[in-house]
């Protein structure tokens, strides 16, 4: 594993659509018998109708920005749908524009897992081709305002074994369905200041997000990334979260180098 000066960076953790920050907890566990201090959040579009990814955007703002005021540095991880509320996030809160202000702390990273990296105006609804997947269940949308999911196992946790995968699945929660039709309040990522220090790690056995749309984003976006890549599902964090620690950790003394 990589090693990285001390004090490391907290990670703040963004989970996807349906998913709570207890399915995190074995990624957290890793990360602090790595040295990290870590933390994820429940996102208020998982179990809630009518929630906007800008409404995530200002809740996890809400949480960070008091950290990165306190002389935090951080390394936000976003995996999938958390990849499009992070986008938003990091706008004006990195690392070198606070030191260059004097200020102590900020973003010293983003690191998109399996994720979506919109472009201006673009909704995850939008870059799934403007129809529901085969494995959302949305027969109810229009009223509930949330959509589920189906085929779990096999769409997010193909290299689980059984009883995590179950585990998980018993805590997924239905996903308000304005979070997927609705797009960040600023693209963060094209932001100059996080050149060197935006890093994205590949999945291939990935079902939801397979990996020739994950290279598609990164090639499409016009930017230079930090990539890595794993031979795990869309859940690594679930499957192998010793293994997602240490790219992490490789890529958090990357970004310290830029």
């Amino acid at each position: 594993m990589a090693v990285i000066s001390s004090p490391k960076p907290h990670i703040f953790v963004i989970p996807g659509a349906w998913h709570p920050a207890s399915c995190m907890d074995d990624f957290l566990k890793s990360l602090e018998a790595a040295g990290f201090s870590a933390q994820a959040i429940s996102l208020r579009s998982v179990g809630n109708r009518d929630v906007t990814v800008q409404d995530d955007e200002a809740q996890v703002k809400a949480v960070v920005t008091p950290l990165i005021d306190a002389g935090e540095d951080i390394v936000i991880v976003a995996h999938s749908y958390g990849g499009v509320v992070g986008t938003g996030v990091i706008a004006g809160l990195d690392k070198r524009s606070r030191d260059a202000q004097g200020l102590k702390g900020g973003i010293l990273g983003i690191i998109y897992l399996a994720s979506f990296m919109p472009l201006e105006g673009e909704t995850l609804y939008g870059l799934a081709g403007g129809k529901w997947l085969p494995y959302i269940v949305a027969d109810n949308a229009e009223t509930e305002g949330v959509t589920y999911t189906q085929g779990q196992k096999e769409v997010f946790y193909n290299d689980c074994s059984a009883e995590v995968a179950e585990r998980a699945i018993a805590s997924l929660k239905g996903h308000s369905v304005q979070g997927v039709r609705t797009s960040p309040s600023v693209i963060g990522w094209k932001d100059m200041a996080y050149n060197g220090r935006r890093g994205y790690i590949r999945c291939l056995q990935d079902n939801a997000l397979p990996i020739k749309m994950q290279d598609q984003l990164l090639d499409r976006s016009g930017v230079e990334w930090v990539v890595r890549t794993l031979d795990a599902s869309h859940s690594p964090f679930l499957s192998m979260p010793d293994e997602l620690t240490g790219v992490v950790a490789e890529m958090t003394v990357e970004f310290a180098k830029n």
